[in-house]
């Protein structure tokens, strides 16, 4: 039997598959070139708008990163600003420490001007005056600038302290104005708060009375350590009177009278051989027949130092 020949009859083969695809292969390639050749301006405008946005993309990044300079440099500011702050505090409390040192300082000019007018006052009115030319008052001179009252705070006196503080009133009224007045007992113990001076107002008289005679102590009857301590702290340009409040005197015999008028005298002399210091005293006695031994050496101390230093002793009866 005679074979077909089938290849003959095949009408879509391989070969004519081929010559389809690049056909149309060929068709798409003139289509893309033409496409290419009428869009130049579309290439051109994106071209624009690329460069555009190139452009805007450097300008937003040069904007950022003077956003970041300046964010580093309100830093800076911010750090100085805080320096110049705490730099501002540190010298504001320089100039009130300042204030204060002038201040300090204005009271010391203030202090050394009342200083220098006490001592040409002093010099004006040294012991080598007249009689006649200083003012008395019931026999003590009221001539002084600064108060102290030494007073016995032993018992025996508290039978009589209400005379003590009438004599102590008398006194600061006959200095009708003075720089200033303390009290202390025979031992140097301050009776106020302070060993300092009180100023010379009404409510500080008033004060100190009032502190006196409601004092309840006791001592050793003895005035001389408070004598002592009130002149050591007298200075020569501050014209002093110390008053001495007592009635008795223990643990000093004759032989030591002396000895203790000396060293008195000798606490009371400056440098320049001026005395620093009146000293009055005022004894409380009983009558003539009755005065104790006690109260014996008490008056003739008493008028020792008192004559020795300016002062005048007053005897005062029980």
């Amino acid at each position: 039997m005679k074979k077909i020949n089938r290849r003959n009859s095949e009408v879509f083969s391989l070969s004519f598959l081929d010559i389809i695809s690049c056909g149309f292969g060929a068709i798409v390639i003139l289509l893309l070139v033409a496409k290419t050749g009428v869009s130049d301006n579309l290439l051109s405008k994106t071209k624009d708008d690329v460069i555009a946005y190139v452009e805007q993309q450097e300008i937003l990044e040069k904007s950022k990163q003077k956003k970041e300079n300046i964010a580093n440099q309100l830093n800076i500011l911010s750090s100085q600003k805080n320096k110049l702050n705490k730099s501002i505090k540190e010298i504001s409390k320089k100039i009130e420490q300042q204030r204060g040192s002038n201040e300090e300082f204005e009271k010391i000019t203030v202090s050394l001007k009342k200083e220098e007018d006490f001592s040409k006052r002093a010099l004006e009115n040294t012991s080598d005056k007249n009689d006649e030319e200083e003012q008395e008052v019931g026999g003590i001179v009221v001539d002084s600038e600064y108060i102290v009252f030494v007073l016995d705070t032993s018992g025996s006196m508290g039978a009589i302290w209400d005379r003590v503080v009438k004599y102590i009133s008398y006194l600061i009224e006959i200095h009708p104005q003075v720089e200033g007045f303390k009290a202390m007992n025979d031992q140097g113990v301050p009776l106020m708060a302070s060993n300092g001076y009180l100023a010379d107002t009404k409510n500080f008289r008033n004060g100190l009375i009032a502190t006196i005679k409601s004092f309840s102590g006791s001592s050793n009857s003895n005035p001389i350590n408070g004598i002592k301590k009130a002149l050591k702290s007298v200075k020569p340009s501050e014209k002093t009177s110390i008053y001495v409040f007592g009635d008795d005197m223990s643990g000093h015999g004759s032989k030591a009278y002396d000895a203790t008028s000396k060293e008195i005298k000798d606490l009371n002399t400056s440098l320049t051989g001026k005395r620093k210091a009146r000293i009055h005293a005022i004894g409380f006695t009983g009558s003539p027949a009755q005065v104790a031994q006690g109260s014996k050496r008490y008056a003739h101390m008493m008028r020792i130092i008192t004559q020795e230093n300016g002062g005048t002793f007053i005897g005062v009866s029980n």
